[in-house]
């Protein structure tokens, strides 16, 4: 029973983080520092489904368009990222490549 009161107090505070962005967004441009930190931690590090329900709110869409505009460099891919990316891809592709040498039938 107490996974279960876990379980709804996690939701309950998802669901109030969520409310706390959503009106923090209703009063953009004119927040803090702070506050543009916290709306941009919960878009970066926030459950998707939340989010997703944060745009879905006609009440700040225009506000949250204005933010993203703004802070668009933080939403972008890295270059460091498109690269790791494409190691990893390389490396799988090399390691398949190997074992397919290993295991494919030799033909005579």
């Amino acid at each position: 029973m107490t996974a279960y009161r876990s379980t709804r107090e996690d939701v309950r505070a998802i669901r109030s983080t969520r409310d706390h962005v959503s009106s923090l967004l209703s009063r953009y441009p004119d927040v803090s520092e702070d506050n543009r930190k916290e709306i941009l931690t919960f878009l970066m590090e926030g459950r998707h489904l939340e989010i997703g329900l944060l745009t879905a709110n006609d009440n700040v869409r225009p506000q949250l368009d204005a933010f993203m505009a703004d802070h668009r460099h933080h939403f972008r891919i890295s270059v460091s990222e498109v690269v790791r990316v494409l190691v990893a891809i390389a490396a799988l592709t090399l390691v398949l490549a190997l074992l397919w040498e290993i295991v494919r039938p030799v033909s005579l």
